[in-house]
């Protein structure tokens, strides 16, 4: 893997976003993926239908297997009052649990499952971010934006935000730790005694 610089967005400029949103099905998968770091496809589900064959006499797309599912986040995968959620069936079949935000709200909740195609929240995103941001963003950033927060700002143990993320390599979280490099000069700056 190359070592590159991840982008994210900081907690102010989802604020911003945020209180800008008007449709409430994309606030919510907006809370979801900044506040508990979840991906797209573990919002609203995933069905990979077909894949084509490698064999070239045949090429005929073939069905995949039931694994390839990831169903959307549903209300009883929600538990506020222990403040987590409950993933499942998440990328690569694997389960974990995250943490809720705190802007999650009960009424909240009966918006779940949110039926929105991948594209067209995708699309209310970018449009939302070139329009208050001047910025093009992909909805991934603010799954970064989750690890950025957790690591960077709220100082959180790597290996408690990679399970919250479902990372199965520390180094994939690890990266979070560089995803802010100003923001750790400044703190050992202030640790040595500076000002």
């Amino acid at each position: 893997m190359a070592n590159k610089r991840i982008d994210f967005i900081s907690f102010d400029e989802f604020q911003k976003l945020y209180k800008a949103a008007k449709d409430k099905k994309l606030k919510l998968a907006m809370l979801l993926g900044f506040g508990s770091g979840l991906r797209i496809s573990e919002i609203i589900g995933f069905q990979r239908k077909f894949k084509h064959k490698t064999d070239k006499i045949t090429k005929e797309l073939t069905l995949l297997p039931d694994d390839s599912k990831i169903p959307p986040l549903t209300a009883d995968k929600v538990d506020l009052k222990n403040h987590q959620i409950r993933i499942d069936d998440a990328k690569g079949g694997k389960w974990r649990v995250t943490v809720t935000s705190l802007a999650l709200k009960e009424d909240m909740l009966k918006l779940l499952p949110i039926e929105i195609p991948r594209r067209t929240l995708q699309y209310q995103f970018d449009a939302l971010c070139k329009k208050v941001l001047d910025k093009k963003m992909s909805f991934h950033i603010l799954r970064h934006g989750f690890g950025n927060y957790m690591v960077n700002v709220l100082k959180l143990p790597i290996t408690m935000v990679q399970g919250y993320m479902g990372h199965s390599d520390i180094s994939m979280t690890a990266m979070y730790s560089k995803a802010n490099p100003e923001a750790a000069i400044n703190e050992a700056w202030k640790a040595m005694g500076g000002e």
